[in-house]
């Protein structure tokens, strides 16, 4: 069978065949030449692949054996002509014949030896759908089980803060994961339903797709994420209200402790007064204060039960400050045992020998309390005053049992309820108030009975408002501690997430960005770490001002603290993850590029130097090369033992994200307390499960067991993917060594191949011209080389046998060239000239072809020089014109013309044509060189004087006659311009045909950088020329404008001066201090005369203004040019101002307009302000008099 290699049957062979023609048919399976081929798919997966014309696959896989097997038989025989050697009943049978379907398969193979390299069943759209949906729904699943292994754990930690926090965690993943994970899953059902639409009866998406990977168990895997959510929320929130119940409670604990320890302080200091002074008191008084002591130890004694059950409770709930508690309820049990018995000791059995009759007490005590209860009942008075005690002793207990609240929403909570509570206690002190009023409607006993009954108001209303304004600082203080604190808490808590959930083995993972991002973290945390330890001071003083709340402080303190050193392990987790990201990925991208560049030497190897049929010159340069290349790759090797060694350090990061098969040893690169899991830093554990994202199932070295932040670890080297990669990549190397010295063998034969092949091209003449000692060479270097390659290669070698075949023949040529040549031929004395001529036409063209490659003169003594040395060029070339004539001559006198002789001959004709040809090039090149250069000496030399005037003229005068000197020389210089235009045309003309006559004399060369450099010299004259005719234009243009407006603002300016002038004469003819009334009159009206002439001319000086301003602005505009034009010249003339002739500085004639312009509108404000104040005067002097008939109103119209 064709291809088939020497280690492999023909039975093996067709059945290798029969397995890749149906590879991808659902059900096909090839296994055998037996059982494998009795449902008949097999015949009609191969007529499929190779003919979809002639089965239709998807109706066949439904029909049943035989009538596939008879369909597939009929077709072949209709189709092809394939003899039926076998029916359906034969083969739809327990066990075939083999023999019959290996003779029948080998048939098919004969007709389709090739499958078609496109599957039938392949749909572009379904493959490309079928791949987002494999992606997708991979992903999903990925996310699915990662996410179901978190929602099983139902380990929840007794903290608050924490409990509370993975509440957070939960609905943030409810309200932010799930919906883009939802649409993923909506996605995969469409791209589902497309492919099956697509794919319907073929099979080909159950044979894609692995059973984990259908949408109906994707959808599952969905559902029962989301049920186990559900359930894992609900036990969390309940943990969570449980733990706020515990918190409070605990909380209360603290609180009424507290309390009872104060009141036991109270009550002993209280006996000790009472003792001293008991024997003083009235035995009723003293019985009283017993009474009294005794009621507040009894309450003691219940609130130390109460507190017993609590402790209980918490114990029961298994509170983490359980047991300190307990151990400061019994301690507070002991100190109520030794007040109790300080009481009994030191009062009662004081009190019960004291010599007074109970019945003596009883009925006083009744009689008071009846009293009291009667005034209480008949007067409202009274009753308003018991309400307002009963509603203080309220009020008071329920702010005793009042609580602070263990997390920032309670405490909000309980400030805003006590901040409207305490604006009512505030109000209530108009009701004592008002009490206070009603002392004066009683006397006598019932006043002292009020009054007594008003103390008890007094002092339960003043503890009450000082408790109350207690309670408002606590609370105020607690809130603001509590806010600081959760802004600490989720600041710390999202850089935590941040940590925990980045992927280090995704294979997209910049870098670049982690470190940028590592960085800013260290910086914020040494930024962050001043207001952290703030917060901490204000919770560690509340703590030490003995804060009711002081628990929920230090809860928050605590879960503060453990959270800040958690991430300081975080960062170490980042910088040692980072330091191994780093290096994992310069390894595989060096790896990659390391692949890439042995790639390029193969694919090199088997194009370039894979050619079989070249020239001498090619192989001679292809064999160079090829050692080159050796050496590249010897160099190389040192790159590939370097990274094998790499290979063994790098971190294996793609298994932290693949399912383990077996425990998987890691190291602890932080240290870890959480709950009943400790880690310490380097640790040694081993990973049992980690398909959860974020935490894995980890047993440390002491046993213990749990789920900890996979971040915590690394899994150590060795990276098996790294050392494979490593390792192949040794193997490409050594492959490309082999393939080199393959190649390399293959050039060398080649190269005698063509040897040979030039050899046999050769005629007699060829080889007689060649001489004795050459072509001996040739032919001793052919038999070295062949015999060398023929003892380092295979003899079986086809190429070899070929080699040694072709050398024979060789020598056998030489041998026969040799004996030609030794008899005597006709025309040898042709040939002969002819070889002297030739070698003298070869040094000739060569020395002409160097001068053209050459660089173009820019020197015109040298161009002068080239010149006369091509002078003496032509002259000895013509000199050989003669033998010339004589060769052709000869030829056509000679008897018998060899096809050799008269190809000897062209080429000698055609040679000398061809170099008088490249001469005459030559010759017109230097020519239009010669002018180029001249042109440009001559244009530089015009350009650099004209620019040097331009550049001597100074800013635009105010003088009309120098300005028309200066208009004069403009024009001077535009017809010098005008002169000089031909000779810048025709240096472009000349320079553009120095490019043509290059290009001609040098046909191999693409580039010519001397002629760039000439053109970038003329292009540089030109735009200097062109520069200069545009000064010149707008020069002039300026000229011809301000000359224009200088004669108009002169005439304008010189009738205004006169004219001012004259009303300024005017008002200096008369002093009004000398005037009567009657002169006054005349005067006034003089002046007033002269003032509307003034205002007449009013326009006039403006329009004079608007003259000079245009003269300005041009005078501006051409003093701007003229200096930006000289700043241009800096450049092509270094040493401008010593260059300029020394002409007198002359002021800008702008300038001179600007200051005619102000002193002739000063002038005319002052006759007009000075001619106003005169009017004025005069009006003010004379206007009571009798006789003083003009009227005036002061209306200064120019001011």
């Amino acid at each position: 069978m064709a291809g088939q290699t020497e280690n492999l049957t023909a039975k093996e062979a067709l059945l290798r065949w029969a397995r890749k023609t149906t590879y991808k048919y659902p059900g096909v399976e090839v296994k055998n030449f037996t059982t494998s081929w009795r449902d008949g798919l097999s015949f009609v997966a191969i007529i499929h692949r190779n003919r979809p014309d002639l089965m239709d696959w998807r109706n066949l896989r439904q029909r049943t054996p035989r009538e596939r097997l008879e369909t597939a038989f009929h077709v072949m025989e209709r189709e092809y002509g394939v003899t039926r050697l076998l029916d359906p009943e034969d083969v739809d049978t327990p066990e075939p014949d083999e023999k019959s379907l290996i003779t029948y398969v080998s048939q098919l193979y004969e007709i389709f030896p090739e499958p078609p390299s496109i599957h039938p069943l392949f749909n572009i759209e379904a493959q490309r759908k079928l791949e987002e949906y494999r992606e997708m729904a991979t992903t999903l699943l990925y996310w699915i089980r990662e996410h179901i292994s978190i929602m099983k754990d139902r380990h929840f930690p007794t903290n608050t803060v924490e409990l509370k926090r993975m509440a957070h965690e939960s609905t943030r993943f409810r309200q932010e994961e799930v919906p883009p994970r939802l649409r993923d899953k909506n996605s995969c059902q469409r791209l589902y339903r497309d492919i099956q639409k697509l794919l319907d009866g073929t099979g080909f998406l159950e044979e894609e797709l692995t059973p984990e990977l259908h949408y109906n168990n994707v959808d599952s895997e969905w559902n029962k994420l989301m049920s186990l959510y559900q359930e894992r929320d609900d036990a969390l929130h309940d943990s969570l209200s449980g733990a706020d119940r515990l918190q409070r409670l605990a909380e209360k604990v603290h609180r009424e402790i507290k309390q009872t320890e104060i009141t036991l302080e109270e009550v002993e200091v209280r006996i000790e007064d009472e003792a001293r002074r008991v024997e003083r008191l009235h035995p009723m008084d003293a019985k009283r204060n017993c009474d009294a002591l005794d009621g507040e130890l009894a309450q003691c004694e219940d609130t130390i039960k109460t507190l017993h059950s609590d402790v209980k409770v918490l114990r029961e709930g298994k509170y983490h400050e359980a047991p300190t508690l307990h151990k400061r309820v019994v301690k507070l049990e002991e100190r109520y045992v030794s007040v109790r018995t300080l009481f009994e000791n030191r009062l009662l059995i004081v009190l019960n020998n004291r010599s007074f009759t109970q019945q003596e007490s009883y009925t006083t005590t009744k009689r008071i309390v009846v009293s009291e209860s009667r005034l209480v009942e008949t007067n409202e008075h009274f009753r308003f005053l018991q309400e307002c005690i009963n509603w203080c002793k309220d009020k008071l207990k329920k702010l005793n049992d009042s609580e602070y609240g263990n997390d920032l929403a309670a405490v909000e909570k309980e400030y805003d309820t006590h901040q409207k509570e305490h604006k009512i206690i505030h109000q209530f002190h108009t009701n004592v108030d008002q009490c206070a009023a009603a002392e004066n409607n009683f006397n006598g006993e019932e006043h002292t009975v009020y009054i007594n009954l008003l103390s008890q108001l007094r002092k339960t209303y003043a503890e009450l408002l000082s408790l109350s304004n207690k309670r408002v600082s606590d609370l105020h203080s607690l809130l603001d501690f509590l806010q600081a604190a959760t802004q600490e808490l989720i600041w710390l808590n999202e850089k935590e997430e941040q940590e925990l959930n980045r992927d280090w083995a995704n294979k997209s993972l910049n870098i670049s960005d982690v470190e940028r991002y590592y960085e800013k973290l260290m910086g914020d945390l040494e930024k962050r770490e001043v207001q952290f330890s703030a917060v901490q001071d204000r919770g560690n003083s509340l703590v030490i001002g003995h804060h009711p709340a002081s628990k929920t402080v230090e809860a928050y303190l605590a879960a503060m603290q453990t959270q800040w050193q958690w991430l300081l392990e975080l960062t170490l987790c980042l910088e040692t993850h980072l330091q191994h990201a780093a290096h994992y990925h310069t390894f595989f991208t060096d790896i990659s590029n390391a692949e890439q560049w042995i790639m390029a030497h193969d694919e090199k190897l088997n194009t370039t130097f894979s050619v079989t049929d070249f020239g001498l010159d090619d192989g001679e340069q292809l064999l160079r090369e090829m050692q080159d290349m050796r050496e590249s790759l010897a160099q190389f090797n040192t790159t590939v033992d370097e990274l094998i060694n790499r290979s063994k350090s790098v971190v294996p990061l793609k298994q932290r994200r693949q399912t383990l098969r077996q425990p998987t040893a890691v190291t602890a690169i932080c240290n870890y307390k959480k709950m009943d899991m400790s880690i310490n830093k380097g640790e040694r554990c081993t990973v049992h499960d980690n398909s959860n994202r974020v935490k894995w199932n980890v047993v440390t070295s002491s046993g213990a067991r749990g789920m900890v932040p996979g971040v915590c670890f690394t899994i150590p080297p060795p990276n098996q993917e790294a050392i494979d990669a490593a390792e192949k990549l040794k193997r490409q190397y050594e492959r490309c060594i082999a393939l080199w010295q393959k190649k390399q063998l293959r050039m060398r034969q080649n190269m005698i191949f063509a040897t040979i092949k030039v050899v046999k091209s050769w005629d007699l003449a060829q080889f007689i011209a060649m001489g004795a000692d050459q072509r001996n060479a040739i032919r001793r270097a052919l038999n070295e080389d062949a015999e060398k390659l023929l003892q380092e290669g295979d003899p079986n070698d086809p190429q070899l046998r070929r080699l040694k075949r072709e050398i024979d023949e060789v020598n056998r040529l030489f041998d026969e060239f040799e004996r030609r040549a030794s008899e005597p031929k006709p025309g040898a004395v042709l040939v002969e000239q002819c070889n002297s001529l030739k070698e003298y036409l070869d040094l000739m063209e060569k020395m002409l072809i160097q001068r053209c490659l050459a660089g173009i003169p820019r020197d015109l003594d040298l161009l002068e020089q080239l010149v006369i040395e091509h002078k003496q060029f032509e002259n000895d070339l013509s000199s050989r014109e003669l033998e010339v004539e004589s060769i052709q001559k000869n030829y056509q006198n000679l008897s018998r013309r060899t096809p050799a002789i008269q190809r000897t001959v062209e080429s000698i004709t055609q040679q000398w044509d061809r170099i008088w040809a490249l001469s005459h090039v030559y010759i017109e090149r230097m020519k239009c060189v010669e002018m180029v250069v001249t042109g440009i000496e001559e244009g530089t030399q015009v350009v650099s004087e004209i620019e040097l005037k331009l550049a001597e003229h100074q800013d635009l005068p105010d003088d009309l006659d120098d300005l028309e000197k200066e208009h004069q020389e403009l024009l001077v210089i535009q017809q010098t311009i005008h002169d000089h235009q031909a000779l810048i045309d025709r240096l472009l003309e000349e320079c553009r045909n120095v490019r043509t006559l290059v290009v001609k004399s040098r046909p191999s060369q693409k580039i010519h950088p001397d002629v760039d450099k000439l053109e970038e010299d003329v292009r540089k004259l030109r735009i200097r020329w062109e520069n200069m005719c545009s000064q010149i234009i707008e020069r002039l243009r300026s000229c011809e404008a301000a000359c224009e407006l200088l004669t108009k603002y002169h005439n304008g300016h010189n009738v205004e001066k006169r004219e001012i002038n004259h009303l300024e004469d005017g008002l200096r003819m008369q002093k009004i201090e000398d005037l009567g009334p009657s002169e006054a009159e005349l005067e006034l009206e003089r002046l007033r005369s002269m003032y509307m002439k003034i205002i007449e001319k009013k326009t006039s000086i403006e329009h004079v203004n608007i003259l000079g301003g245009r003269f300005i602005r041009e005078a501006k505009i051409y003093d701007l040019r003229l200096s930006q034009y000289k700043a241009s010249l800096e450049e092509v003339h270094p040493s401008l101002d010593a260059s300029l002739s020394k002409r007198p500085r002359i002021q800008s004639g702008g300038d001179n307009v600007i200051q005619q312009l102000d002193k002739l509108n000063t002038q005319y404000q002052f006759v007009a302000d000075e001619t106003y104040d005169r009017i004025a005067k005069i009006y003010n002097r004379f206007q009571h008099e009798k006789n003083f008939n003009l009227l005036w109103t002061p209306d200064p119209v120019l001011r």
